[in-house]
C-alpha cells in the first residue's frame, strides 16, 4: 500500500510540473542540457551535434557556453522525425 501511495504522489508531482510547463511562456533558445532532456539524446552527443553543425547552435558567453535556437530545435526534430536510429 505505501508503493502505491508513494506512486501516486510521484504522478501528482509529474502532472503539477506538466502544468506549469504548459503555463510557461514559449521559450526562444534551449541549453544543450536541456535538448538532450527533451530529446532523449545523449548530452555528450547533443554538444558533439552543436560543434559539428548538425544542429545549428550558437557560442555564447566568450565561446564556453552553447545555444540552440528554438526554431532550430523544432527544424531539426521535424527534419529527423521519420529516421530510425
Amino acid at each position: 500500500m505505501k508503493a502505491v501511495l508513494e506512486a501516486i504522489d510521484r504522478l501528482i508531482k509529474r502532472v503539477e510540473r506538466l502544468e506549469k510547463a504548459v503555463k510557461a511562456p514559449p521559450r526562444e533558445a534551449y541549453r544543450p542540457s536541456e535538448v538532450a532532456t527533451l530529446t532523449g539524446i545523449g548530452y555528450a552527443t547533443v554538444l558533439e551535434m552543436c560543434r559539428t553543425g548538425e544542429l545549428p547552435a550558437k557560442q555564447v558567453g566568450g565561446g564556453r557556453l552553447w545555444i540552440v535556437p528554438a526554431a532550430e530545435l523544432r527544424r531539426y526534430l521535424n527534419d529527423t522525425s521519420g529516421t530510425t536510429a
